[in-house]
């Protein structure tokens, strides 16, 4: 029998894993979900409530029911075993491997360099992955003519300005900001940390970097193990999704998703691949196939965070990318380079626009408007954690700035979870070339372990 923890299996047992997850969550929809839905809706004298309408609290109660069959319990319980076991090590991964990676840079003339070339490919592949989006949506227009219900809520989100991003990425404890999950101001503070330790030259800084450097060891091996375990955990993810949704999700939002989906497979396959191309001609698809298990992985959690250790176990051992480089890029990359969250924010808030229009003909969405989402997608994109559903959850800052009502995010909770997974695949393959690009502008990149045996 082949064994699932050699990493040239991997993308395989990943793949065998998405199918029997597929399977097991489509026979759980088809034996369970009808009962527990009507169970949901009604109350205890039979009633309707709310209309029948799929809102949150329903989908919360159908998922409790859910979790009390034998199956349904299994797939739950797996899943959040491999979410919890790859949140456990993302912050201390996130903050090690950035001091690591900061040390072994060597001097700051080099952290600058690499630095500065590392936020233009960012800046460059979100700007481009929000035109795509941009540009399909109002040639496809997929919100015209749909009339969807749309379940209220009387949640509204705190504004978020521009330097409202700025001063939430300095953490005004950063022992709080770690037990939060606020990765940006984390890594605000460890890129201080790793340019000061850098700076200072005395006998106890050199143990501090010795210390370090052991530490994100540690953290790899470790992440070796849980990796192993992916295809298994992988399995109960799908299966947890497909139990609720059911293979009709699609049907009422098929336009939008399509969309979404076309829009990321072009900035994925042809943009990305394209740019990387130009500037370093080295083949981006061979890239792709030694990455297959990162991105099956993103794909899968819809988290660019938890996927990180398989993402920089692959750069360096499949594709070749020194740990110099991968440890400094990567983890910048996972918390403020989201290509797929950025591209999604103005897709669906032009597809919002274009269905709320249907029923307020006299909401207008103007040039301006439309240049307004394209500057606050890249902002929001930016502060966006690299969780599931965040973008979703970032996305009424879009609405009040185009005079969009908040309960219309409802329309997009149906389909989000699959469009989440797509989009932290591209979210993850863009910080891969990322990587790659200023890996070879460096010259740290060489023939891969896997290759060389």
């Amino acid at each position: 029998m082949a064994d699932p923890t050699r990493k040239s299996n991997l993308h395989w047992w990943i793949i065998g894993g998405m199918v029997v997850g597929a399977i097991w969550g489509t026979l759980l929809h088809e034996a369970y979900y009808s009962e527990f839905y009507a169970n949901a809706v009604t109350d205890t004298h039979g009633n309707v409530v709310n209309d029948g309408i799929l809102t949150k609290a329903v989908l919360k109660d159908i998922e409790g029911q859910f979790r009390e069959t034998a199956f349904g319990s299994l797939a739950y319980g797996l899943a959040g075993l491999f979410m919890n076991l790859l949140k456990m090590i993302v912050l201390p991964l996130f903050f090690t491997s950035l001091v690591a990676g900061i040390v072994g840079l060597g001097d700051f003339r080099r952290l600058g360099k690499i630095g500065g070339r590392t936020a233009l490919w960012y800046l460059t592949t979100t700007l481009l992955a929000i035109l795509t989006g941009l540009l399909l949506v109002n040639l496809i227009s997929p919100g015209e003519g749909v009339s969807l219900d749309v379940p209220f809520s009387s949640e509204k989100p705190a504004e978020l300005t521009g330097w409202g991003v700025i001063t939430g990425m300095v953490p005004t404890n950063v022992v709080d900001a770690a037990a939060q999950g606020k990765l940006l101001p984390l890594i605000f503070f460890a890129i201080c940390f790793g340019v000061f330790l850098l700076k200072t030259e005395t006998e106890a800084a050199k143990t501090v970097r010795s210390f370090f450097q052991g530490f994100f060891d540690v953290m790899m091996k470790l992440t070796g193990f849980i990796i192993a375990l992916a295809p298994i955990g992988i399995a109960a993810l799908i299966a947890k999704l497909l139990a609720t949704t059911g293979p009709d999700v699609f049907e009422s939002l098929a336009g939008y998703a399509i969309t979404v989906a076309v829009a990321l497979g072009i900035h994925f396959f042809l943009v990305l691949p394209g740019l990387v191309y130009v500037r370093t001609k080295r083949n981006p698809y061979r890239i792709m196939r030694q990455m297959s298990p990162a991105l099956l992985t993103a794909f899968s959690t819809a988290s660019s965070a938890s996927t990180l250790p398989v993402t920089l176990e692959r750069i360096e051992h499949g594709v070749g990318v020194s740990p110099r480089i991968s440890s400094f890029v990567l983890p910048l990359g996972a918390t403020v380079n989201m290509d797929g969250t950025a591209l999604y924010e103005c897709v669906a808030t032009l597809f919002v626009a274009q269905v709320f229009a249907t029923t307020n003909p006299d909401y207008v969405l103007t040039f301006g408007n439309q240049m307004t989402i394209v500057g606050l997608a890249l902002l929001v994109s930016i502060g966006a954690a690299g969780i599931p559903h965040a973008g979703l959850v970032m996305m009424p800052i879009i609405f009040a700035a185009v005079g969009l009502p908040f309960e219309m995010t409802a329309l997009l909770w149906a389909v989000d979870r699959p469009l989440d997974m797509c989009r932290t695949a591209t979210n993850v393959w863009s910080d891969t070339l990322a990587t790659v690009y200023v890996a070879h502008q460096e010259g740290e990149i060489s023939q891969p372990e896997e290759e060389s045996e």
